[in-house]
């Protein structure tokens, strides 16, 4: 028994393992960061993040830590038997230490590449990097098992104060106070797939065997919080070029450009059996940019591939949200050698403001029956490798936690809470802008009261119908009223699904019928039950050229699996001119009282990779990296149920985001378009102008409403987000986490000499001001132009650009130069 006892007290004191722990002020209670943790009696070494966290492993027997910093007094910590894995260290100021590095210390040698074994074994790394992921062989399949979990995070005393958690007492039973010290996580969400994945040259096959996810479906839109959710925990995989968190895109610390902006250093060289693996570690060269820091593990057996990897960001990085950031990654080869990523674990803090409450999410990604196929196998025999139907019960491949569990009890008695049904009723109203009623929306509220040049004071009342309903026919429409015009507006529609997905589930098949009466600035057609904004209803200038326009549609709309979507459709529209703009014939005589047009639309769009932000009645496009092609076309026909005009219209665009890590990204649009056909000037494409005060993306921000038009154009915008670049190098003014934003635009066209009212008598005459001064124009020889240079993340939501035009500055009533504003929530 003694014998047992004394293994028992070795296998305690020096048993193999990972410790972690948090590093603190003795006296103020602070972390400590930069603290240099390493093993006593032999090497290996870590240093501690920014908040004074650490994680130290290691395959031999350890007796203790040593726990150095500057202006610290060393520290040796020696293990016993009831050593935990997770240390609290408190490190006591050394003030004659500080004197003595200030006035002794060597200087520190500048970081280079040149010459440094961790740079060349890290290009190594690079140079096979392609070769050893296991993305190159497109023959594979294996199951992946996924979960996440949320839960509010909160410091433990204000907890048991908050007047939130005291309503639902059962929250704080369930409360964990051992993964983060001093706080306590209260699960609130849970999350769980089991998925097989299989792939050939031609096809890539993803089949849910099962999920399990803890739901409220009562007024949360929680398909979209899915996807929403998707776009933070996105798949993290150091191979890839740049790994993308939210919105953002980071630089990998072994892409072919990483040596220039990351530093790196070996600190220990362990051993896995017979197998030495290099343990490095890496850092931003400029601690502000947009980077990762962390560990990288590479074996030295000929194929320098990355065998594990740490994941963290600094927290001087302007980075919204994110409190924090921690992913640790393992690969394992498969039979070919190659590596693919086998367990991820990525955590992160999530919150308004550092140190208030937070909600910290835990994703689990774990990869199992892994197999590597013949060349010659085709899709069909990977189906076959599929169960021919779901689990009848979730089958884990691994336990879940305390904590885990409770997040799915917790919904459950939430779901049953009155006070619980009333905050989702009140938080629903304020997100979504409508108020459900059985099943009607109201809303949405933006829109019941707001002002213009010819209505006045508008007055407006809508609605439409919710899934209590139905989830295949959509009814929705709303009445409006102007004081000053005296008149009633009104707009309706019916949309059917005839799939049982319902009308906004990808991919979508749906017809839709429109009629509606409302007031619309030419050029300014945008989509059908566009809500009215308060906001958006102060415009500069003079706003006083609308029209009237009684619109009937009918379209049909079909999406694809492949992401290429196809709609064709009529309309018949009256337009009738009110206010300042007159249908004057270039031939003279009266005015024409409204111009009548019959036409067939038709639209082809391929967006490969599209993902969308679900929710119950709306979707919402996430943008990414690959491109989107939109080609329109149109034609009219005189005679025609009263059509007074034969013409075409066609218009191609093209949009990509371009990712340019560790600089930024930019949002690129490319478009051109022409008419074909003798058609008086509200036919031809009148370039989308904006008088408001808000910026807006896709429109000319210092150009008048009707300023240009054209039946030949082409253009150009490019808007860069800087990511605070600049901006975050400046000492003070590197808190405010502010970002740089600049655009330029330009548009090139001309209306050819058919369409000028002084060669064509049918035409009509291009709009005045009160004055009899021609305010709309063709575009000359030279291409109108703007741009703008702006901050963005202003208190994390605002957008302001000094937009600056370059030219035609002649023309009447234009303004040289403007502030506009825009909300804008990014990470």
């Amino acid at each position: 028994m003694t014998l047992l006892l004394i293994l028992f007290s070795s296998f305690s004191g020096f048993a193999q393992t990972t410790i972690t722990g948090i590093i603190r002020d003795k006296i103020s209670r602070q972390p400590v960061p930069s603290v240099t943790v390493s093993f006593m009696e032999m090497k290996g070494a870590v240093v501690s993040n920014g908040e004074g966290q650490f994680k130290i492993s290691t395959d031999k027997e350890i007796r203790g830590l040593r726990f150095s910093a500057v202006g610290y007094k060393p520290l040796h910590y020696r293990f016993t038997e009831n050593t935990g894995h997770q240390l609290f260290i408190e490190l006591e100021e050394n003030s004659h230490q500080l004197e003595g590095v200030s006035i002794q210390a060597p200087k520190r040698p500048p970081y280079r590449n040149k010459n440094n074994p961790a740079v060349e074994l890290i290009r190594k790394v690079i140079d096979n990097r392609d070769k050893n992921t296991a993305r190159r062989d497109t023959n594979i399949s294996f199951r992946q098992y996924e979960k996440l979990n949320l839960a509010l995070n909160m410091a433990t005393d204000k907890a048991h104060k908050s007047s939130l958690l005291r309503k639902f007492s059962f929250l704080l039973k369930t409360a964990d106070t051992t993964k983060k010290s001093g706080r306590s996580l209260i699960p609130i969400f849970m999350q769980e797939k089991l998925s097989q994945f299989s792939q050939t040259m031609e096809h890539r096959n993803v089949k849910i065997l099962d999920e399990k996810q803890s739901r409220i479906d009562q007024y949360l839109d929680e398909d979209g919080i899915n996807e929403y959710l998707k776009r933070i925990y996105q798949h993290v995989d150091v191979y890839d070029h740049d790994i993308g968190l939210g919105s953002q895109k980071f630089l990998s610390p072994i892409s072919s450009i990483a040596p220039e902006f990351y530093k790196y250093f070996i600190i220990d060289t362990l051993n896995q059996g017979s197998l030495k693996v290099v343990h490095l570690m890496f850092s931003p060269r400029s601690k502000q940019d947009m980077l990762f820091m962390g560990e990288l593990f590479v074996p030295l057996d000929g194929h320098y591939a990355v065998q594990r990897v740490n994941l963290s960001v600094n927290k001087e990085i302007n980075l919204n949200w994110v409190n924090d950031f921690q992913a640790e990654i393992s690969y394992e080869q498969n039979a070919a050698g190659q590596y693919y990523i086998a367990k991820s674990v990525m955590a992160m803090d999530l919150g308004l403001f550092k140190g208030k409450a937070s909600v910290f999410g835990e994703k689990t990604i774990l990869t199992t029956d892994y197999q590597l196929r013949k060349k010659e196998l085709i899709l069909t025999d990977l189906h076959s490798l599929m169960p021919k139907s779901p689990l009848d019960t979730f089958k884990r491949p691994m336990q879940l936690s305390a904590m885990e569990k409770n997040a799915y009890n917790n919904i459950d008695s939430l779901k049953n809470s009155p006070k619980f049904k009333r905050m989702m009723g009140l938080g629903a109203l304020v997100i979504s802008g409508y108020l459900k009623e059985g099943p009607i929306d109201i809303g949405p509220v933006t829109s019941f009261y707001s002002f213009n040049h010819i209505e006045g004071k508008r007055f407006r009342i809508g609605g439409r119908t919710n899934e209590d309903f139905s989830d295949k026919v959509l009814l929705e429409g709303h009445v409006a009223y102007g004081m000053r015009d005296k008149t009633w507006k009104y707009a309706m529609a019916a949309a059917y699904s005839f799939k049982p997905s319902g009308l906004f589930r990808f991919p979508v098949s749906t017809f839709t019928l429109r009629h509606s009466y409302e007031t619309q600035i030419p050029g300014q057609d945008l989509a059908f039950l566009e809500e009215d904004n308060f906001l958006l209803s102060f415009k500069r200038g003079i706003n006083d050229k609308w029209m009237y326009n009684r619109k009937w549609s009918a379209e049909y709309f079909q999406e694809t699996k492949d992401h290429l979507s196809f709609r064709i459709g009529y309309r018949n529209q009256e337009l009738d001119p009110t206010g300042g703009l007159v249908f004057q014939p270039a031939a003279g005589g009266d005015p024409v009282k409204s111009l009548q047009l019959s036409e067939f639309t038709s639209e082809i769009r391929w967006a490969p990779h599209e993902q969308f932000y679900q929710g119950k009645r709306f979707r919402r496009p996430i943008k990414n990296p690959y491109p989107i092609f939109t080609l329109r076309a149109s034609a009219g026909f005189k005679n025609f149920l009263g059509g007074d005009y034969n013409y075409q219209n066609i218009s191609m665009n093209i949009y990509k985001r371009l990712y340019l890590s560790p600089f930024g990204y930019s949002d690129i649009t490319l478009e051109g378009g022409m008419v074909l056909g003798k058609v008086p000037f509200p036919l031809l494409n009148i370039h989308r102008a904006n008088q408001t005060y808000a910026y807006q993306l896709q429109a000319y921000n210092l150009m008048n409403f009707m300023e240009f038009m054209s039946d030949k154009y082409a253009s150009a915008n490019i808007d860069h987000a800087f990511n605070g670049i600049f901006l975050n190098k400046i000492p003070l003014l590197k808190k405010l986490q502010l970002r740089e934003v600049a655009s330029f635009k330009i548009l090139y066209g001309g209306i050819s000499s058919k369409n000028l009212p002084e060669n064509n008598p049918d035409a009509y005459r291009f709009a005045t001001d009160k004055q009899g001064i021609q305010s709309s124009f063709p575009l000359g020889k030279t291409p109108y132009m703007e741009g703008s240079i702006g901050i963005s993340n202003i208190f994390k939501i605002l957008r302001v650009d000094y937009v600056r035009r370059f030219n035609y500055l002649d023309n009447p009533h234009v303004a040289k130069w403007g502030i506009r504003a825009r909300i804008h929530v990014d990470f």
